[in-house]
């Protein structure tokens, strides 16, 4: 199973100069959060927009706990694919009463629901992020395993890429194990010009361009819920 890496986080990561059980133990403390994807169902795209209203009114009902919340579409933008949430609740248990509760669900739109465990690596979420106007991407991957040596000897390259798209963040972090102490991949979320630009994010990123994701890594397009 890929364990947690160790090894060169930048000063001012709240998981700088921790050693293996103490990045576990930062983790199991963390409050728990979520990146749940919902997929619509083909041809749903009627009660989609009837239920979008509602559906915004009860993200915002719940407040600070949503990190982030959108929508994927087609490359031209033009469908609308599903919707994800980024938020944080006690359990999978919250997680799933909260998505039994919310409206699009409750309208019959989505085909599928995928509930990941996730930990923001910022302090912010989308509401304090400064937006500029480009497309937003959705970038995702499960790690391969046994990587701890691999991303450990990687990591330095990937925080110092990372922080050259420091303002291109809207969040980010890893996806978690169900009890959240080992990180099993990743979900980022950036704002740039377009989907050549996103490709080039990801097949530079050191990690990725190692062969240190799956083969269900996928490059999303997104937008902004709110």
């Amino acid at each position: 199973m890929a364990g947690d890496e160790v090894g060169d986080y930048l000063p001012g990561d709240p998981r700088y100069g921790k050693n293996a059980e103490e990045l576990k133990d930062f983790y199991r403390k963390k409050p728990a959060q979520w990146a749940i994807y919902c997929w619509d169902k083909e041809g749903a795209s009627e009660d989609r927009d009837r239920a979008l209203a509602d559906q915004k009114n009860y993200i915002q009902e719940i407040g600070e706990r949503v990190i982030g919340y959108g929508h994927f579409v087609s490359d031209d933008g033009l469908e609308t694919l599903g919707t994800s949430f980024f938020i944080q609740l006690d359990d999978r248990a919250a997680a799933e009463e909260f998505i039994a509760n919310e409206p699009m669900n409750k309208a019959g739109v989505y085909e599928r629901v995928d509930f990941n465990r996730w930990s923001n690596s910022f302090q912010k979420r989308q509401a304090d992020y400064a937006r500029k106007g480009l497309q937003q991407f959705l970038c995702t991957g499960s790690k391969i395993s046994d990587s701890a040596k691999f991303f450990a000897t990687h990591l330095n390259d990937h925080e110092k890429y990372f922080d050259g798209y420091g303002d291109r963040f809207i969040f980010r972090g890893p996806i978690r194990s169900a009890d959240g102490t080992v990180n099993i991949g990743t979900a980022l979320m950036l704002e740039l010009t377009d989907r050549a630009a996103a490709d080039d994010f990801w097949n530079n990123e050191p990690f990725a361009a190692n062969g240190g994701y799956q083969d269900d890594w996928r490059v999303r397009r997104w937008v902004f819920g709110d």
